[in-house]
């Protein structure tokens, strides 16, 4: 065996574990396999636990599965649930066909995970609880990151927490992938105008150690952030339903979860390693398996939002649909890939937003409308 492939060894352990098991997931070499070890692990972002806190877990994961599984036809009470109770299984990438989660992402050699995670349940969130998988949200996590966590004093090599940077989408806002796009050196810097092309997390939601919650959360309200306990063994992952088969620990990682299988005992993950990992960037991990649902310590590490309110100029779209009562400042249009936003202003300006809106519509224009908030506060009809 060449000594600069000691990954094929690897893999060959790890295939000959799974194979005794039954082969409940597939390995193979992946992009992350391939890295030497300590280029793995700089693509971990969460303090790892000590032997000790892991230790006092040890009954978690069998409490974690059975809870996960219990959670089945539970009542869901919010609104914008597609249905009463929860089904036994859920995928936000398949909602009637329709797609709520934005592309994988590639947090390169930085410990940046958290903001990805971060990110990507807000993307979701933003679609999903409009109905309008058009939206196709791309934040920016190197404003996340080499921005808002810088200024907590996080860094690559250190990794971070999602409740800290939650709470920086929930009080400072995240712009748009374009207004700072991202480099794992973070390079480069935030556009000045970022305050008018923004997104702020609602509602946050501390899920940590409630499985019920957090499928009842993806349910009504779309993606979370998660961390877990990475085994030496993820690395090799490429599908299947990923249980660990070895204690060798190489750090803490965050995902986003986007759905369950009741029938194969497992959450629906996406990653951010890139699409030459896993099932195309995405994977299933069993209920219960490295800490998922509560990492170990004293750190909350599961969190969603109920919305995601915008600034920001949108991409030009189809206005759908208009409706205006009696009120002549209660006026609303429908978006193609927003759905619906009330129109901004008073009687006069709302008169003149629809009688606009309403000219495209029927001459099959376009229009870039401003959001801000819930509400439409300019439009430009497309050429």
């Amino acid at each position: 065996m060449s000594p600069e492939r000691p990954h094929i060894a690897e893999l060959a352990a790890v295939r000959s574990t799974l194979a005794e098991r039954g082969n409940p997931w597939q390995a193979a070499e992946t992009r992350m396999s391939r890295l030497p070890e300590d280029w793995r692990a700089a693509r971990l972002g969460v303090p790892a636990p000590t032997s000790d806190e892991i230790a006092e877990r040890a009954g978690q994961p069998e409490s974690m599965a059975a809870a996960a599984r219990g959670a089945a036809g539970q009542s869901v009470s919010a609104l914008g649930a597609p249905s009463a109770s929860l089904p036994s299984a859920f995928d936000l990438r398949d909602v009637g066909g329709r797609s709520y989660v934005t592309g994988i992402r590639d947090q390169g050699g930085c410990g940046s995970c958290v903001a990805f995670g971060t990110l990507a349940s807000m993307e979701s969130t933003a679609s999903y609880t409009r109905g309008a998988p058009g939206l196709a949200l791309n934040l920016s996590e190197a404003h996340l990151y080499f921005v808002h966590a810088k200024a907590r004093g996080y860094t690559c090599a250190s990794g971070s927490w999602p409740d800290d940077l939650y709470s920086d989408c929930v009080t400072k806002g995240v712009t748009f992938e374009d207004y700072y796009p991202y480099s794992d050196a973070g390079t480069g810097a935030v556009n000045a105008d970022w305050p008018n092309r923004l997104a702020k997390a609602v509602g946050t939601a501390n899920l940590t150690g409630n499985p019920a919650a957090i499928k009842q959360h993806i349910y009504s309200y779309g993606g979370v952030v998660a961390c877990f306990v990475v085994y030496n063994d993820f690395f090799h992952y490429r599908s299947g339903v990923y249980r660990h088969t070895t204690e060798d620990v190489a750090g803490g990682h965050c995902v986003a979860l986007i759905g369950w299988d009741d029938a194969a005992g497992c959450w629906l993950g996406k990653n951010s390693w890139g699409t030459g990992w896993g099932d195309g960037g995405f994977f299933r991990i069993a209920y219960g398996d490295s800490f998922i649902e509560d990492y170990p310590g004293t750190r909350p590490t599961v969190f969603g939002c109920t919305s995601v309110t915008l600034r920001a100029w949108l991409p030009a779209q189809r206005t759908l649909r208009l409706f205006a009562t009696a009120n002549d400042a209660n006026g609303w249009a429908y978006l193609e890939n927003y759905g619906w936003a009330h129109l901004a202003g008073g009687a006069h300006t709302t008169t003149n937003k629809l009688a606009e809106l309403t000219h495209a519509r029927g001459t099959g224009h376009q229009v870039s409308p401003f959001i801000n908030g819930a509400e439409l506060s300019s439009v430009l009809v497309a050429d």
